[in-house]
């Protein structure tokens, strides 16, 4: 699937390269635009008890979005992710790429409920030699300053011309590419490819008007909004889906040169 993944940048850039020259590639809709109004806010979790004590989750947060790591107990190495957290305190978030070719460590996904965080890491094959899978209950450590966080917050940002998004071996691909046209109109195309219980296949293209680091679009009853923040972008659906299936996540930037991985 890598040779793949590779190949469908290639093409992604060539279709977009042409939609740019003909806005009428796709169509056009309206964004709506989510202001950034909330303040950033430093959590760190920890595991205090248990086979995972001393599993720690660190990320600063603006309104729905955030930046952090991932302290795996068996390991050294801090594990950078980001992420986003939905109105029901349900986390999904991604690691930074291992590759240029778009390898992930792992997800992390669980539920905030208060002070408590019930967390999930799923190391992928290509991350099993930094962590392990770990099933977790995180309490919130209130006594962490935040003037001691070194992170970077999430903060709003232009769509780059690099793609998006990530591979997990050969059992699923995720990839974004955001191109800018004129009069603040983007084009765009999506393909992602999953297998598992139900197989995915979804190939779209289209056209939208950028508000600020958003856009909507419309498709056969699925609407969805794509933001932009500093290194990664987030799909959020609004209503519907595409064939029952919802692509919401987060996609990190793909650098285009090994010497841009972090």
């Amino acid at each position: 699937m890598k040779n793949l993944f590779l190949l469908s940048v290639s093409m992604v850039a060539l279709v977009l390269s042409t939609a740019c020259q003909n806005p009428q590639a796709g169509k056009t809709q309206q964004a709506e635009q989510t202001p950034q109004t909330e303040q950033s806010r430093y959590y760190h979790w920890i595991c205090q008890q248990g086979e995972h004590q001393g599993a720690e989750v660190v990320f600063v947060r603006i309104n729905n979005v955030f930046r952090g790591e991932y302290a795996d107990p068996g390991f050294q190495e801090r594990i950078p992710i980001m992420g986003v957290i939905d109105d029901d305190g349900t986390v999904t978030a991604v690691s930074a790429l291992l590759r240029r070719e778009g390898d992930i460590a792992g997800k992390l996904n669980g539920k905030i409920t208060g002070d408590n965080f019930n967390a999930i890491w799923l190391p992928t094959p290509t991350g099993m030699e930094m962590s392990d899978f770990r099933e977790m209950e995180l309490v919130l450590n209130t006594a962490d300053e935040q003037k001691n966080c070194q992170l970077p917050a999430p903060t709003e940002a232009p769509f780059s011309d690099k793609p998006y998004g990530y591979t997990i071996g050969e059992w699923e691909m995720k990839l974004i590419h955001v191109a800018l046209g004129t009069n603040d109109e983007v084009t765009f195309h999506i393909h992602i490819e999953a297998s598992g219980i139900d197989d995915v296949v979804i190939d779209m293209q289209g056209a939208a008007q950028l508000n600020g680091n958003t856009f909507r679009y419309t498709e056969n009853g699925y609407e969805f909004e794509i933001a932009a923040y500093n290194g990664f972008i987030t799909l959020k659906t609004i209503s519907g889906d595409w064939n029952g299936y919802k692509a919401d996540g987060v996609y990190p930037e793909i650098p285009v040169d090994e010497d841009e991985m972090p």
